[in-house]
């Protein structure tokens, strides 16, 4: 049997479920853009960036818990970042143990609105931040922005998926290049795995910017051959506004995070995960992991970002702007035992 005649919705004999913790509130939010950033540091901190009011919010802010996500410092903002309206983006961590941080400017100079994408890097777990560095595009866009982690491609070579454009990047020449076959996948999570395998969330062959009407579905993209040909996964959910997000863990497993739309309404109403034992070729969808589902619609784009605490525990952070909430809306994490 071919690889590409592998690649099904199916899997598990049987449904091992594992069952979610109940959220933990880290801070209080008010509206908009806030697209929360995640991620686990060297020495084992959680880090939670986002926009307490987005729509071109004035600063990110960080939380922070050293203790797996159970308790969080209040938000400090990012002092590095200064005159620049907000569009969030990612954190990464390097494997040097440096923290990558992405976000956009928006800019609107003479009338034309367009996003200057920039990053920052921390080599102290969060705590300070080197100057803002703007990205080297030069054919402005408002669609040139991040919202997942980077690939560390190269020691000098960054994998961005932009939503415009899908390049490399050199830090050392400060330059972009094409990635792979050229083609861009949008502003989707893309991630290598331990056997150099890429798996895009890329729900169309090619990404049309802005999004127009669907077309040349694929569901999901796996390249064995660092992104110069690629196969259609043709399993991947509804992508919706705010996408998935994509999970390496230490033993091997893919975790892709999605979100459950309403059928005939609009929004988002839970948020699941499935996983892949074997490099991404099939996907355990007859074995969902249920992360959120509240019993109603769930307030603003969540943009749920799913991390690996230890061997056995994920964590998956997200926002709701719900009023039905007792504490109003807020930024939450959910903590999820792997079945």
């Amino acid at each position: 049997m071919s690889e590409e005649n592998t690649l099904e919705r199916t899997v598990p004999r049987s449904c091992n479920m594992s069952k979610a913790t109940a959220p933990i509130r880290i801070t209080h939010v008010i509206d908009g853009h806030v697209h929360p950033s995640f991620c686990k540091t060297q020495c084992g901190d959680l880090l939670a960036v986002y926009n307490i009011e987005g729509g071109g919010g004035k600063e990110l802010l960080l939380c922070r818990s050293t203790d797996g996500g159970f308790n969080w410092t209040a938000p400090e903002p990012i002092a590095a970042i200064c005159n620049c309206s907000i569009y969030p983006g990612s954190l990464t961590v390097l494997a040097d143990g440096r923290i990558l941080l992405n976000w956009a400017c928006y800019r609107d100079p003479q009338g034309t609105l367009w996003r200057e994408p920039q990053f920052s890097l921390s080599d102290d777990e969060g705590r300070t931040w080197s100057t803002p560095h703007s990205y080297p595009i030069a054919n402005r866009s408002n669609s040139a922005c991040i919202r997942h982690a980077l690939i560390e491609w190269s020691a000098n070579e960054w994998l961005c998926p932009f939503y415009d454009r899908t390049v490399l990047y050199n830090t050392a020449t400060d330059t972009l290049t094409p990635f792979g076959d050229g083609r861009n996948h949008g502003m989707v999570p893309i991630v290598r795995t331990a056997e150099g395998t890429l798996i895009s969330g890329a729900p169309q062959t090619e990404a049309p910017v802005p999004v127009g009407q669907p077309g040349n579905m694929v569901d999901g993209l796996r390249s064995t051959d660092d992104g110069n040909t690629w196969t259609a996964l043709g399993v991947f959910p509804h992508f919706g506004v705010a996408g998935y997000d994509l999970t390496l863990l230490t033993n091997g497993w893919v975790v892709l995070t999605y979100i459950v739309y309403g059928v005939g309404v609009d929004g988002e109403f839970s948020y699941e995960m499935v996983i892949s034992r074997d490099d991404g070729r099939t996907w355990d969808f007859e074995c969902p992991i249920e992360i959120y589902n509240p019993g109603r619609r769930i307030g603003g784009r969540g943009w749920p970002r799913t991390i690996q605490i230890d061997d056995e525990t994920l964590a998956t952070l997200f926002y709701d702007l719900s009023p039905e909430q007792a504490e109003g809306p807020g930024l939450y994490v959910i903590r999820t035992h792997l079945p």
